[in-house]
């Protein structure tokens, strides 16, 4: 067994490697793998550092029944470069009688194009091209329907954001229905009878007529605070004597004078040389010796009369000649 020992080997223990190993060059070679660098995700921009929406002029108007305006904003983008923006409406109404009030027709161009769109209460989305500090123009058209009840609201409500950051810059442009002042005609002498008829329809139905004026200053005209024209303009079918609607809104600044009472004594002065336009003297001329205010009355002297004899007539009655004089009529 010893004479083999040297051929087999020890069972036991570590052996010991060659002193000199060349590599086998038929074994194929091993590949040296660089591992790759860590992904980092990109950060979002941040929507309200690079954007701007604001209302061209106001972000809330009010509208009469019928008409139609517009409600414009300008998005405006501060990124360093060219950059596309998602552009979100909804459309909202809100009225003061739910369940009643009318759609409000809203319509837009997107910026680029040249067909207008319908809006719809829902919510959309939209690309918008920007350039850098360059403003982009958004109008909306917004018409108040006829069956619009006051304090109706329609709100078109737009909000801008960079590759869906979650941090959109927002605006609320809004229209409120108003009443209106309307004007009808009607046949001189019958003011008063034009309006009682339309008063006595308009506590059948309270939502189309608020409120009537007759100015006695102004024949032939009566004035109805109201909610729509075509409103009113069927109120007054089959009323006697009434002529029709005026077409166009009066403002509150054409009836404001009508509202005031007229002081018909305002501008004389004790002296003044009048003329009587009215009354059994009318024709002749007079000097004024005392004017009341509270009754709107002015006493004159005739001046061509044998015995001046003092006449007390309504300061309508008489008209300005002359406005010196001595006063007390000396």
């Amino acid at each position: 067994m010893s004479g083999n020992e040297d051929e087999i080997g020890l069972l036991s223990g570590i052996p010991t490697p060659p002193a000199s190993a060349k590599p086998d060059a038929s074994a194929p070679a091993q590949a040296t793998f660089t591992p790759e660098p860590a992904h980092v995700p990109t950060p979002k921009l941040d929507s309200r550092m690079f954007l701007t929406l604001q209302a061209a002029d106001d972000t809330a108007r009010n509208l009469t029944a019928g008409t139609i305006t517009t409600l414009s904003a300008v998005l405006t983008s501060r990124a360093p470069g060219p950059a596309t923006a998602k552009l979100t409406i909804e459309v909202g109404y809100t009225s003061t009688y739910p369940g009643e009030g009318a759609e409000w027709p809203v319509r837009w161009t997107p910026p680029g194009k040249r067909q207008m769109l319908e809006l719809f209460p829902r919510k959309e989305s939209h690309p918008i091209s920007l350039l850098p500090n360059t403003g982009v123009a958004l109008s909306f058209e917004v018409t108040a329907p006829v069956g619009v009840r006051y304090g109706d609201r329609v709100e078109v409500r737009l909000a801008a954001e960079l590759d869906d950051d979650g941090h959109p810059v927002q605006l609320t442009l809004a229209c409120v229905a108003r009443q209106a002042v309307l004007a009808i005609k009607t046949s001189r002498g019958y003011e008063r009878e034009v309006a009682d008829t339309l008063l006595a329809r308009a506590e059948e139905k309270p939502d189309v007529v608020f409120s009537l004026l007759v100015p006695s200053s102004l024949r032939g005209y009566v004035f109805a605070e109201g909610m729509s024209f075509e409103g009113v303009r069927e109120m007054l079918k089959g009323i006697r004597k009434a002529r029709g609607l005026v077409e166009g809104e009066t403002t509150l600044k054409e009836v404001e004078p009508l509202l005031v009472p007229k002081i018909t004594v305002e501008g004389f002065v004790e002296g003044a040389i009048v003329e009587l336009i009215s009354g059994p003297f009318k024709g002749e001329k007079a000097r004024v010796k005392k004017i009341d205010q509270a009754k709107e009355e002015i006493t004159v002297e005739l001046i061509e009369a044998v015995v001046p004899i003092p006449v007390t007539v309504r300061g309508d009655h008489v008209r300005m000649l002359e406005r010196g004089g001595s006063r007390g009529g000396s």
